[in-house]
């Protein structure tokens, strides 16, 4: 079995093992989130490769939905939903303001695929292949390790649209059944507009500038997080608790995310050729674990 399709079983496991969960504690908010989000993933992904031109998806999934050379794996769809879903279970640990939330929950996805991304275009003939584009371990500010800004800016955008769309929902009062499907699908379509907006204005102000745009905008705004984060994590230390019971559906389906990337990483000789980024990418994983261990300060119903 190659890398991809590991990755590709990896993911429908874990995927499986959250909605089980999800079921599980019978949270509607958390299922309608991950259709919100699943939604906007498939979407997006199936335009991006469409439209853009940029890049295209290698054809030995199991599992594709499209026609070559416009095919998209099914599991990033549902990927898109489960990451959304878990990286919300961590941000509202940590007493920020549904917008900030919102933010921390992107900040964690495009953190963790700040590793993914550089493994995956260089396993098994690429995950995904972008288009022109040579794969070396240079950071400039056409792309990070081959990967290319705009991809990880994409994370801070979307991810949080929905996130906070969909905690803004979350304080309306009852609604009926229909209601609150046709606002899953909606909060799902604007993800999907406000990424196609902002991706479309990203990608303009990066043809003026040869590109500096999106390498400035990520490297500022996933910065701004990570500062608010640390300083949140310090005032809210007497909150947050490693006692109690764990939520381990969590912890596993970060760790084995995690697992994958820096076991990638490793056999791929890339930890051990750049060091600073094998720290970044072990900061990134115990703090990540941390977060998921920690005491939650509510539950979601």
């Amino acid at each position: 079995m190659n890398w991809i399709n590991a990755f590709e079983i990896l993911c429908y496991a874990i995927t499986a093992l959250l909605l089980w969960d999800i079921i599980r504690k019978k949270s509607r908010r958390e299922l309608r989130l991950f259709l919100s989000a699943a939604l906007a993933g498939f979407i997006l992904e199936l335009l991006a490769v469409r439209v853009t031109g940029i890049y295209h998806y290698s054809p030995d999934y199991y599992i594709s939905i499209g026609f070559a050379p416009y095919q998209f794996p099914f599991f990033g769809g549902l990927m898109w939903g489960g990451l959304t879903v878990c990286a919300l279970r961590i941000a509202r640990k940590l007493g920020f303001g549904k917008l900030m939330t919102a933010f921390v929950t992107g900040w964690l996805i495009v953190s963790m695929d700040i590793l993914l991304d550089v493994a995956a275009i260089r396993l098994s003939g690429g995950f995904w292949v972008w288009e022109g584009r040579d794969i070396t371990l240079d950071v400039t500010h056409h792309m990070f390790m081959s990967v290319i800004w705009v991809n990880f800016l994409g994370y801070l955008f979307e991810t949080p649209a929905v996130a906070y769309l969909t905690l803004r929902s979350w304080e309306l009062k009852e609604e009926s059944m229909t209601r609150k499907i046709l606002m899953t699908i909606g909060i799902g379509l604007a993800g999907v507009a406000i990424v196609g907006a902002a991706s479309g204005i990203a990608l303009g102000l990066n043809a003026l500038t040869d590109e500096w745009f999106a390498c400035i905008a990520f490297i500022l705004l996933w910065g701004f997080i990570l500062v608010r984060l640390i300083m949140q994590v310090i005032r809210e230390r007497g909150e947050l608790t490693f006692k109690g019971k764990k939520d381990w559906v969590l912890l596993i389906f970060w760790a084995a995310m995690y697992g994958y990337c820096l076991a990638a990483l490793f056999s791929l000789g890339i930890l051990q050729a750049v060091p600073c980024y094998g720290v970044l990418a072990m900061i990134l994983t115990a703090g990540t674990l941390l977060l998921g261990a920690a005491g939650e300060k509510e539950s979601i119903s």
